[in-house]
């Protein structure tokens, strides 16, 4: 169950999430953690031949945005109401298969994501 403590140790905020206790988790670091933890049962729900494949859409989009600084609240909250709403789509008993596409205009930039686009 807890394989995957590990993997976000690059991350300033999932470190914290995942660093096990040593300060209180803020609000939006408890939105971010329950997000990606629905979003991994989601995945247990869906038929077996997909779930592997939607476990890691989850863990790549995570690991995407992990180097975002705390202080990027805006970028953070978009992210995770993106993250509702895709999260939202994926549990409908109909969809069997997942993709993601890349940031829709009019999302708040940080300075790291306009650096990349240069």
């Amino acid at each position: 169950r807890h394989k995957g403590r590990g993997e976000f140790q690059g991350s300033s905020l999932l470190r914290d999430i995942m660093s096990g206790g040593k300060r209180p988790l803020s609000g939006l670091q408890k939105q971010v953690l329950s997000l990606y933890r629905q979003c991994l049962r989601a995945a247990r729900e869906k038929p077996e031949e997909a779930r592997e494949q939607m476990r890691q859409v989850a863990r790549d989009e995570f690991r995407k945005h992990q180097g975002l600084a705390k202080s990027d609240v805006a970028r953070i909250e978009y992210l995770v109401r993106r993250g509702k709403k895709q999260l939202d789509r994926v549990l409908d008993p109909n969809v069997y298969s997942l993709s993601v596409s890349d940031t829709p205009k009019g999302a708040p930039s940080s300075p790291s994501s306009s650096e990349a686009s240069s």
